[in-house]
């Protein structure tokens, strides 16, 4: 065998290893991604931390979740960091949920009446209370209308006996009401100083009742007479 054929089979031999390295590299090379690709990332059951924020690409909070007065509270907030919506624990330990203008100004509120129940209030842009529902002491239902001062304007409710009422008022002081009674329908209209000027309803015997008053309280006419 002269040198040139020897040294065309060492070759041959180098090239033949070279062959079997790469061929099980490749081999174990896709053996590892296939079971890299099918192992699964270990997530934690729970994720705990004293404050979490989201924050936008400018480092702006968009999302605030920590503790406020012994207790949790999320609130989110616009780029320009106006506070929007805030759910906290009122003073009296119970949910309540706040809105914001993009002012932030309070324009809307639930939480729970002092006394039991629920509690819904709309605000106007100068913080005054226009709207509100609730639950009343006898665990009735109310909703009020104010004036742009927070004045009351008209309410609905319920009276004593399980019927409903509505009354007028201006400046505090009621005008007219309007209510079902056990009877039946009644209507009452007073003047500036909550006297009675004229009423209209069922009486107890089922029968109809107008009645008409001077500025001191004494009925002037009506139906029956008496």
């Amino acid at each position: 065998m002269n040198q040139l054929e020897q040294r065309v089979k060492k070759l041959e031999k180098s090239l033949q290893a070279y062959r079997i390295f790469f061929s099980t590299s490749l081999v174990i090379f896709i053996a590892v991604v296939l079971i890299s690709s099918g192992k699964k990332d270990d997530v934690p059951d729970i994720i705990k931390a004293k404050a979490f924020q989201v924050v936008d690409n400018s480092g702006n909070v968009l999302v605030l979740m920590n503790k406020e007065k012994g207790s949790g509270q999320l609130a989110t907030y616009s780029s320009s960091g106006q506070k929007l919506v805030r759910l906290f624990t009122s003073e009296s330990d119970a949910g309540a949920i706040n809105t914001f203008d993009p002012d932030g100004n309070l324009n809307f509120k639930i939480t729970n009446n002092l006394k039991g129940g629920g509690y819904l209030a709309m605000y106007n842009t100068n913080l005054k209370e226009v709207v509100e529902l609730g639950v009343l002491n006898s665990k009735d239902g109310y909703l009020q209308v104010n004036d742009n001062n927070g004045g009351k304007l008209a309410k609905i409710t319920a009276t004593t006996e399980g019927g409903g009422h509505f009354s007028l008022t201006k400046e505090g002081k009621e005008t007219i009401t309007i209510s079902a009674a056990s009877p039946g329908g009644r209507l009452s209209i007073y003047d500036n100083t909550e006297k009675r000027i004229g009423y209209f309803g069922t009486q107890s015997d089922l029968s109809c009742n107008l009645s008409v008053y001077n500025n001191s309280g004494t009925r002037i006419g009506g139906f029956p007479t008496y």
